[in-house]
């Protein structure tokens, strides 16, 4: 008997382990039929151990077949893979990557009992690598905007002095018409170069404790004045000051809330501005700890934006405005980082979006 109680006792070890481990553990037979989903592989697909265990792993990542197709290969011809990387498929969230390292199994007697699949959650390290690189092409397009919009400033003054004399000496009102084009062009890319240096140089900020909900009241209003849809309001009342700068936080938000009534058509949605107080993990140089966030949320349920586009939508210039500049969610990106904060954005094309404004409450 104790042979037996052995046995019992250390499988019973083994799936205490494998129930342990925060990467996802997966096990088919060889027939590609699921036989082990352990706890965090149900977290990272949304599914049940019941919805997977029995099932062929087609069909349980029918939208991976990346995934699928490495553990047949593993299992049908011996490839090993490491550490290969791909977006996995949830049940109800948007993909997220990950990374899958697969290796065969073998019973006593040496013959296959099919494959074992590790699946690690990749959206930390690349969450850091994207804010990294992010950063660098950031101080890159800021020194080229710079030197651009220097060269341009003084040449633009003078087309548009040139153009506003011209227009007091023609008599012929066509091409008075003209030259009022003229100035008026030289106007609009003069608001842009002033953009430019906006996002090119440096900040310096006027902080002070300030009421962030007085201010993001000041610019539903402002916004609401024009016209257009409402903005909902869910306000944490317990949220404690924050030291920052006023009129920059205040450029935020009009971009950030203009940028989301103009993405609700007339009647077929809503926008709405929530605050609460969170916890996270403030990343440094040197190791990280845990520090309080005040979260300015604003919601709408419009257009969204096309996955294609998310990785872009902090690049400078890129617009899909007509007449955008491009400027806009750089800017605003650049002033929260300045407050050492984070600005984090999520959608779902056709139905939401939703963009998260984190600013510490506290001295980290």
């Amino acid at each position: 008997m104790r042979p037996i109680e052995k046995n019992r006792e250390g499988n019973l070890l083994y799936e205490n382990i494998i129930e342990s481990l925060f990467e996802g553990v997966l096990c088919v037979s060889p027939f590609m039929e699921v036989t082990v989903f352990n706890q965090s592989a149900e977290k990272m697909t949304e599914l049940s151990r019941g919805q997977a265990l029995g099932k062929g792993l087609d069909a349980v990542f029918s939208r991976d077949r990346w995934l699928v197709d490495a553990v047949r290969m593993t299992l049908d011809e011996g490839k090993l893979f490491s550490d290969c990387e791909g977006r996995l498929h949830r049940r109800f969230s948007p993909p997220f990557p990950v990374g899958i390292s697969t290796v065969g199994v073998s019973g006593p007697d040496g013959k296959s009992c099919g494959v074992a699949c590790l699946i690690k959650d990749l959206s930390g390290i690349k969450s850091i690598e994207s804010e990294a690189l992010r950063k660098e092409r950031l101080a890159l397009i800021g020194t080229f905007a710079a030197n651009l919009a220097h060269e341009v400033k003084n040449p633009l003054g003078g087309i548009k002095g040139a153009a506003q004399l011209l227009s007091r000496k023609l008599k012929d009102k066509d091409a008075r018409e003209y030259a009022e084009v003229i100035i008026r062009e030289a106007d609009r890319l003069n608001d842009t170069v002033r953009e430019m240096l906006d996002f090119a140089g440096a900040m310096r900020l006027k902080k002070r404790n300030l009421n962030i909900h007085r201010v993001l009241d000041r610019v539903i209003l402002l916004l609401e004045g024009a016209g257009g849809p409402g903005v909902a309001k869910a306000y944490d009342p317990s949220l404690p000051m924050i030291n920052g700068d006023e009129n920059r936080l205040t450029q935020v938000f009009m971009n950030l809330i203009k940028n989301a009534r103009e993405a609700v058509e007339k009647g077929r949605g809503e926008v709405r501005v929530t605050t609460r107080m969170v916890t996270e993990f403030h990343l440094k140089e040197k190791g990280s700890r845990e520090a309080k966030f005040a979260e300015i949320e604003i919601m709408d349920t419009g257009r969204g934006i096309p996955e294609e586009n998310m990785e872009r939508i902090f690049t400078p210039f890129f617009t899909t405005k007509r007449g955008g500049s491009g400027l806009g969610l750089s800017i605003s990106y650049g002033i929260v980082r300045e407050h050492a904060g984070f600005m984090k954005i999520d959608s779902v094309p056709g139905e939401k979006t939703r963009v998260r404004v984190l600013l510490p409450v506290e001295a980290l």
